[in-house]
């Protein structure tokens, strides 16, 4: 077992370290690292957390790598200070693209090769999709369904449909005070604390304002955690009442690290200078529970 599990660190660490041969969730790398069963894997990426995303966001150092473009203009939307991606000593949650929007493509071939083209500017998955943001009417007054309780909402199609502070503070959920990764993690949850204030609500311009979180387990009868939106009693409250988030590794080999019991870490265990960085590739809810 103990064999196994070293093999799955394995198999996601070196995807990630020196940028290897592989496609993880929607994260391409260069073809210049043949990855050898049981040989060693340098996961430190050698330089910090700010620099990794900049240079895999909207300007990247490798052309066409804008792994991170989404969340690099989302944090610049926010006006999240960037330091906050220096400080030492953190584990640092990245969003890949496709945490933040998937577009619905279509694909066909031309001259033998495979091309794939967008179809639509409207989210099928990812946060702007979860996350959906409510319909007003003409005189700002909340649309609703046919039962006068569910609001009308539509897909995010920029981080300006959000407000900036919910933007920021959903950044500020996702940099956990302290080192979190695979030395340290196993199959039980471990929480570590994020730079999020304690008590911080998520503004009601979206759903994430009426998403509900909890400090303790909810789980449904099948063992997965519940994802409920209160909209009569109004209890949702965003991000985790603790801020907080959970870490777990499982014995999956895809996917052996779980965020927040909801998504599996695409690439996991990247050894910035100044911490740890784990990447997601769906949804990440901002609350344990």
């Amino acid at each position: 077992m103990k064999m196994k599990k070293l093999n799955i660190i394995l198999a996601s660490l070196f995807c990630a370290s020196l940028l290897g041969s592989c496609k993880i969730g929607g994260l391409e790398f260069q073809k210049d690292f043949k990855y050898k069963p049981g040989q060693p894997t340098d996961a430190h990426i050698n330089k910090s957390a700010l620099q990794y995303l900049r240079d895999r966001g909207k300007t990247p150092v490798v052309a066409n790598d804008t792994v991170f473009k989404y969340m690099q203009l989302g944090l610049e939307y926010a006006g999240l200070d960037p330091a906050e991606y220096e400080k030492a000593g953190r584990t640092f949650i990245f969003l890949s693209n496709n945490a933040v929007r998937v577009l619905p493509t279509t694909s066909s071939t031309v001259n033998g090769q495979t091309v794939v083209r967008t179809t639509s500017n409207i989210p099928t998955a990812g946060f702007w999709f979860e996350f959906q943001i409510l319909d007003k009417n003409p005189d700002g007054s909340q649309k609703y369904a046919a039962d006068g309780i569910t609001p009308i909402t539509h897909p995010a199609t920029s981080w300006n449909e959000y407000s900036p502070q919910t933007v920021k503070n959903y950044f500020l959920s996702l940099i956990g005070q302290g080192d979190l990764g695979f030395s340290t993690l196993n199959n039980a949850n471990q929480s570590l604390t994020s730079i999020l204030p304690v008590g911080t609500v998520a503004g009601k311009e979206s759903k994430l304002g009426f998403f509900v979180s909890s400090p303790t387990p909810n789980y449904n009868i099948s063992g997965n955690r519940t994802i409920a939106y209160d909209y009569v009693n109004n209890t949702g409250k965003g991000f985790d009442p603790e801020s907080k988030f959970n870490l777990k590794v499982t014995n999956a080999d895809f996917s052996p690290m779980v965020f927040n019991d909801n998504a599996n870490v695409a690439t996991g265990g990247l050894l910035a200078t100044n911490g740890q960085i784990h990447v997601v590739a769906v949804t990440a809810f901002p609350s344990r529970y």
